[in-house]
């Protein structure tokens, strides 16, 4: 397994590097951690960098972004993992996705905000631009209040709860197995989740003006949706058990991503995981607006799940441990 570390000093990287160190990693995994220098290029491909005369500012800068991954490479080489480092110049959205593509990342681990963000937006720049445009797995990390306590207590992050949203779709199946294959703390808690088309949806949806048909296909409807969503949660429920995690599942009536967010508010996961698109997305798309919503709003880190894609064009697991 790959994983691309992104870190610009703030506090999420922070709590970014101690999530890597709560997994239960493979010693064989490989960590690259790296750091990005803004640079805007301008027309006919001209930086500040090309035109600054002063060496002496350039070494600086580099200098200070070397620097900067010291203290992630310290913490995770307690982990004996196989840790790597890097500093790129540029936009840090294209450097970031031009590495991960380079060296065929499975997963990238940045925070949801970044030093320059404003506070009054819920997620980055460079964080959404990088969830809709890599081609492996994204997790945007973000603080809970138990996080911020054990960063200024020097206490280690932990994930004690993942929720997973599954709708049954392939993209919903993929995050599922990528989530089966990182090895999550032997402890954690798997909530598996799936929203049910609300009433009024389905109502707007029926084919005729009559109410006594139109409420005998919403009764069916409803009896068969909540059939196949007890049957979907159920079935990766089991999956999860037999890797000895504690589990629970989860169904409920109402919009996808408002659903999502409203379990996330009760159950205070860690992080929340689903696929890049669900059964309704269209295949052109980037990244289906569940995703997107949930990625914006929500209170906690967000997984999304994709299938990762080698540069030769192969489809393999997003994890290969």
């Amino acid at each position: 397994m790959k994983i691309l570390l992104v870190v610009d000093g703030s506090s999420y990287s922070v709590t970014a590097t101690e999530m890597i160190g709560s997994l239960a990693l493979p010693l064989s995994t490989k960590v690259i951690i790296m750091t990005v220098v803004p640079e805007h290029t301008f027309l006919g491909g001209i930086t500040l960098k090309k035109l600054r005369s002063d060496s002496s500012e350039k070494a600086s800068q580099e200098q200070k972004a070397w620097k900067l991954l010291q203290q992630p490479i310290k913490t995770l080489n307690k982990s004996k993992l196989k840790v790597t480092s890097l500093v790129r110049w540029g936009n840090p959205a294209e450097q970031i996705l031009k590495v991960a593509e380079e060296h065929e990342i499975s997963l990238i681990i940045l925070g949801a905000k970044g030093l320059t963000d404003s506070p009054e937006f819920p997620l980055g720049g460079v964080a959404l631009s990088v969830m809709k445009h890599a081609k492996c797995s994204v997790l945007l990390v973000r603080h809970k209040d138990e996080v911020i306590k054990k960063i200024n207590t020097k206490e280690r992050t932990t994930i004690n709860r993942v929720l997973l949203a599954t709708d049954g779709s392939k993209y919903a199946n993929t995050t599922t197995q990528f989530l089966l294959e990182l090895p999550l703390p032997q402890d954690c808690e798997v909530i598996i989740m799936t929203a049910l088309q609300s009433h009024l949806e389905a109502w707007m949806m029926t084919p005729t003006l009559n109410f006594k048909t139109n409420r005998e296909l919403l009764e069916k409807l409803q009896q068969d949706e909540e059939h196949e969503a007890h049957k979907i949660t159920k079935k990766i429920e089991k999956q999860f058990k037999v890797l000895g995690y504690r589990t629970a599942s989860l169904v409920i009536r109402g919009g996808a991503a408002e659903s999502v967010l409203a379990a996330a508010k009760e159950y205070k996961p860690d992080f929340i995981a689903l696929g890049n698109k669900g059964l309704s997305g269209i295949e052109h798309l980037i990244l289906g607006s569940v995703a997107e919503r949930i990625a914006r709003f929500s209170d906690c880190s967000v997984l999304i799940g994709r299938q990762f894609i080698e540069s030769k064009g192969k489809i393999k697991n997003s994890i290969d441990i």
